[in-house]
């Protein structure tokens, strides 16, 4: 299939332009009239630690043991900045201890060490480098759990944090007490907040930020969200949660900021009770779930504002239930990956559509997860099918390895990230447009094909030549795979096995007559800078 989207724009070199739609358009139907945002108009910031990657505690080993780290450090640095999250549901079933052997079942001073190792190794001549965010537990405590308790907490800040990172304080962003307390404390946010203002009161996470609340969302309709016909776990009571929790927050901020931190996944592996959850790369891709996203970014990262934070969605990937073959592991999961970026930097509210169009309202970062394809303390069988850096399954702990979805925090994490005058660009049909101010003067445009077929996009650019970046599916079988690729690629180029990118290489051309014709195959984005 092959769907022509003639679609004009004209990309800004300092003064405001305008954008002609004809997609679709009958022979003698006038094109609409758009105005896309000229070059270094104001619009929203990316900042320098937006891209993230969210890891279990169990797989410290896998990633960030001797064998791991150095190829694992490399796909770090390739871009640039970050934030990388140590949790997960993990951090409420390991306790920590000084002093038991380090395995895999138990946090310990030697897993710290570990990722400590690995974020000053990001810290290159001329890089921004990474810092961390280290979960620990908060959840009612059990027979199976005893530790969870504010004393735990301390003895992980006082026994672990600070002596793993003394000299490199600035490098932990943050301590995120519990993973998704909603589930944990059965939706009774006045239990949870009880229980926070224990651990705030034994002296918490100090010196380090807190983070919170890091809940779970229903995998549902915005609609059904907004209406509250399905059960909505914590996503209303944010106000509440954020007025007692915020001013601990405020108190602690260090360098990158507090924030308030979500989580999100639009499918989910299992959907036998409820077919709306049920994986597919149509479904994945499928503007409403886009919708669904925008809806919960924007009103938490309304709320977090109001109060001071900013807005994290800490954790999110394409299914909860750790991904799901043919989904989460293929080039469609990219294509979603680099258009989920943009949406949580820039969130378009579907119950008011355009209200955001300066993208004044947004979030600070992602952090893409990786688990274990089916439970913890058991990495031998393999990744979870979502996984964005796939670990070495086998003894030997090898290089980690990058997943589709890596290859849109590249893209994203080198082009976007660090840049100002974030503004949607209107197009029609399945293409996503972005753009961002780039070099004095320009735009850096944006182009995310997230249909089902091909497209052509015609645009109008008063420049001389451009440069092109492409990032495609790649089938090594040769069979033509396209959203269903099981691997992906940028300008032809992959990820060395040491974990270092060999550089982009543009697609570069003339432009003729004022006009740029990009083709956009399936499941295809392109970054496109004019040259004067």
């Amino acid at each position: 299939m092959r769907r022509a989207v003639l679609t004009t724009l004209c990309l800004g070199l300092g003064v405001q332009l305008v954008a002609t739609l004809a997609a679709h358009a009958e022979p003698d139907a006038p094109a609409a009239q758009v105005i896309v945002p000229p070059a270094h108009q104001p619009g929203g910031t990316i900042g320098d630690h937006f891209v993230g990657l969210s890891v279990e505690w169990s797989l410290i080993e896998r990633y960030m043991g001797p064998g791991a780290r150095p190829a694992f450090t490399n796909l770090l640095s390739n871009l640039d900045g970050g934030v990388l999250r140590i949790g997960g549901s993990s951090q409420d079933v390991m306790p920590f201890s000084a002093t038991a052997p380090n395995t895999n079942r138990v946090i310990t001073p030697d897993d710290i060490a570990a990722i400590r190792a690995t974020i000053d190794g990001t810290h290159k001549p001329g890089a921004t480098g990474w810092a961390t965010v280290l979960g620990t537990a908060m959840a009612p405590a059990t027979t199976t759990y005893p530790f969870r308790s504010p004393e735990h907490t301390r003895d992980f800040v006082e026994q672990g944090v600070r002596p793993g990172f003394a000299g490199a304080e600035d490098d932990v962003a943050g301590i995120e007490l519990g993973n998704e307390p909603d589930l944990s404390y059965k939706y009774d946010a006045d239990r949870y907040l009880g229980d926070f203002t224990r651990w705030r009161d034994a002296g918490g996470t100090t010196p380090y930020t807190t983070i919170v609340p890091a809940t779970s969302n229903a995998i549902a309709s915005w609609q059904s969200i907004r209406d509250q016909t399905v059960e909505t776990r914590f996503f209303h009571d944010w106000r509440q949660i954020l007025e007692t929790t915020a001013p601990t927050q405020r108190a602690t901020a260090g360098p990158l900021g507090a924030w308030a931190a979500d989580h999100f996944y639009p499918l989910a592996r299992t959907c036998a009770s409820d077919p709306y959850r049920c994986p597919s790369i149509p479904a994945l891709l499928d503007p409403a779930r886009r919708d669904n996203l925008d809806y919960i970014t924007y009103q938490h990262a309304k709320l977090a504002a109001a109060n001071g934070l900013g807005y994290r969605l800490e954790e999110v990937n394409t299914a909860a239930g750790r991904g799901a073959a043919g989904v989460s592991d293929v080039a469609a999961s990219a294509v979603w990956a680099l258009d989920t970026m943009f949406h949580v930097a820039c969130p378009n509210p579907p119950d008011a559509p355009g209200s955001n169009a300066d993208c004044r309202t947004g979030g600070v970062g992602v952090n893409f997860h990786n688990a274990e394809v089916r439970a913890f303390f058991y990495p031998e069988e393999g990744n979870g099918y979502y996984n964005a850096v796939r670990y070495d399954p086998t003894s030997a702990m090898g290089a980690p390895t990058a997943a589709p979805e890596y290859y849109a925090m590249l893209l994203f994490a080198r082009f976007a990230q660090g840049h100002d005058g974030l503004r949607p660009v209107q197009l029609d049909g399945d293409v996503s447009g972005w753009r961002v101010n780039s070099g004095p003067g320009q735009s850096r445009l944006f182009l995310i094909n997230r249909g089902q077929g091909s497209t052509d996009v015609h645009l109008r650019a008063p420049g001389a030549r451009y440069l092109l970046d492409r990032m495609t599916p790649y089938d090594s079988t040769g069979a033509g795979r396209t959203l269903d690729a099981p691997e992906v690629r940028i300008d032809g180029r992959q990820v060395a096995a040491d974990g270092t990118w060999p550089g982009f290489a543009p697609e570069t051309g003339r432009v003729h007559q004022g006009r740029i014709d990009v083709h956009l195959g399936t499941g295809e984005a392109v970054v496109l800078n004019v040259m004067p």
